[in-house]
């Protein structure tokens, strides 16, 4: 294939770079939102007796429009293989986009961590040999951590029952902030509710200490604001007898712990660690935007963090810990099952090489304007994806597999007389609180409310961008907008951001362009289903997530 589009293509190593236009027998790419710069596949003419300079793993791969010099798509090249038959001698070539980079590194990560089965006993120095600390419920059905010398025993001065948190040291991350608060049983001096946070070296600084003459307890301790020393990865939770003579409890001697979470620090889209008071660690939440940043800064050197867009959000994310370690294309997920509402992508790079990044709304405006015409659409017009009900599946602060029931109204399930459900929405071990399993079912039955309209839409000429103010070419169509496609049937679902006027508007879910034909296929709405998307899928799904 001789490539007649106005398009040009870059190939480029530490060693060398070339320009391939003239050489290519065959391109495409394809972008996809979320993620952005999906992949990059091409062949081109070249002896394959030697390998150039210009051409090796890892060595980015740049396709422009060459009316504008815009980036179209960026990757980096991953699978250079190479053939020779009557057509010649080929190298067949395909390059990742940045999208991919998103699952480079696979690390624990604690953001809000509730879950009190990781916390362990401790037993070294001053701890009794009897001590009897647990997970356990208050009697309102609240997770807590019970701490009940048992009667009968004698306690030293200073003996304690403790209880630490060891997942933030063992994941190399330091302690942010934590909270608990608690109720005790005896009114006495004698014994004492202790927060006490650690050193790497285990050197330990009480937070908080406070005697069993107090009702209730409440406290949140914060890095650097005077509560702990910054740096300590470790806390715990501990009953001590500070009694001069030897105690024997009786029933009345104990205390809970409950409301307890734990932080890790965060650091900034640049990878500055924050601490108080000029970042303020929110009380047992974080949201997705603050999430997102740490992400930047810690796990995604190529993206451009100081320049990256990122869109505030607003709900609260009260569970968010990956002990078992996580990369980061699984927490963008995560987030986006909570705030649907958003995307992220990664687009093209600056002269510095890091790719631009954007965490942002999608729009709720017509950007492109096409017609059924333009070169052909299909959509396959099913009404399987409608649900009335769905179970999620999550785990609770004491370990347990809990379930939570999430109903809408669907009116063609109604006038049917049908119930309908999936097959349970699994939150993982990572996302387990009773108001996220709420807030990702109705994010999920919000998308099955309707029959989907979506489909594929192919373009093979220029269509009009109300954005630009201008018709672009079909290779200038971006993914994450929205399109209105005419000619089709309206049929106004969930996704839709125009009431039954006669039109039809879509989420563009991905363009793939393909320089042999000079056709974009849009993907409407959603991705449509493929063998090789789903294993894709599973291939890149880790086998930590569950238990």
């Amino acid at each position: 294939m001789t490539l007649t589009l106005p398009l040009a293509v870059r190939l480029s190593t530490a060693r060398g770079e070339a320009h391939i236009t003239r050489r290519l027998r065959d391109l495409s790419w394809r972008i996809t939102a979320p993620g952005g710069f999906a992949s990059i596949t091409m062949s081109l003419h070249e002896p394959i007796a030697g390998q150039p300079d210009w051409l090796a793993y890892y060595g980015r791969a740049y396709i422009y429009d060459q009316r504008t010099g815009a980036v179209l798509c960026e990757g980096r090249l991953e699978d250079p293989g190479r053939s020779a038959g009557p057509d010649g001698q080929v190298w067949d070539l395909v390059a990742v986009g940045p999208a991919a980079h998103a699952r480079d590194r696979h690390v624990p990560l604690i953001y809000v961590d509730r879950s009190l089965e990781r916390w362990i006993p401790r037993d070294g120095g001053s701890a009794h040999p009897k001590a009897d600390r647990r997970a356990d419920v208050d009697a309102s059905d609240n997770p807590v951590l019970r701490f009940q010398p048992p009667t009968g025993t004698s306690w030293a001065q200073n003996r304690t029952g403790t209880m630490g948190y060891p997942h933030l040291r063992y994941a190399g991350l330091k302690l942010g902030a934590f909270n608990a608060s608690g109720t005790c049983g005896a009114n006495t001096t004698n014994w004492r509710w202790q927060q006490v946070t650690r050193t790497p070296a285990g050197v330990g600084t009480v937070a908080r200490d406070v005697a069993f003459t107090a009702p209730s307890i409440s406290t949140s301790q914060r890095v650097a604001s005077l509560s702990f020393p910054a740096g300590d990865d470790w806390v715990e939770m501990r009953v001590l007898q500070q009694n001069a003579s030897a105690q024997t409890p009786s029933d009345a001697i104990w205390c809970t712990f409950g409301d307890l979470y734990v932080m890790q620090v965060l650091v900034n889209e640049s990878g500055t660690e924050l601490y108080e008071p000029a970042f303020d660690y929110p009380d047992g939440y974080l949201t997705a935007d603050q999430v997102i940043r740490d992400l930047l800064g810690r796990l995604l050197p190529q993206y451009d963090g100081p320049r990256a867009t990122i869109a505030a959000t607003s709900y609260q994310i009260r569970e968010l810990a990956y002990p078992d370690g996580v990369d980061a294309a699984t927490v963008l997920d995560d987030l986006m099952r909570l705030e649907p509402a958003y995307l992220w992508e990664a687009l093209e790079s600056n002269a510095a090489g890091k790719h631009r990044f954007n965490w942002r709304q999608w729009p709720t405006e017509v950007r492109y304007e096409a017609d059924v015409g333009d070169a052909g659409y299909d959509a396959p017009g099913s009404a399987d994806g409608l649900y009335n009900e769905v179970t999620v599946r999550w785990r609770d602060a004491t370990g347990q597999t809990r379930t939570t029931r999430v109903t809408q109204s669907v009116p063609e399930l109604t006038a049917a007389g049908l119930t309908r459900s999936p097959k349970p929405l699994d939150l993982g071990d990572e996302v387990g609180s009773s108001t996220e399993a709420t807030q990702a079912g109705q994010q999920f039955l919000a998308e099955h409310r309707a029959p989907p309209n979506g489909g594929r839409l192919r373009l093979s000429r220029p269509v009009l961008d109300l954005m630009a103010g201008t018709r672009v070419a079909p290779w200038e169509v971006r993914p994450g907008y929205l399109i209105r496609v005419r000619g089709v049937l309206p049929r106004p679902d969930a996704l839709n951001a125009t009431t039954r006027d006669g039109v039809t508007v879509f989420k563009i879910a991905s363009t793939e362009f393909r320089a042999s034909d000079a056709t974009a296929t849009l993907e409407l709405d959603t991705f449509a289903p493929s063998t090789a998307r789903a294993l894709a899928t599973l291939l890149n799904r880790p086998l930590t997530r569950r238990r």
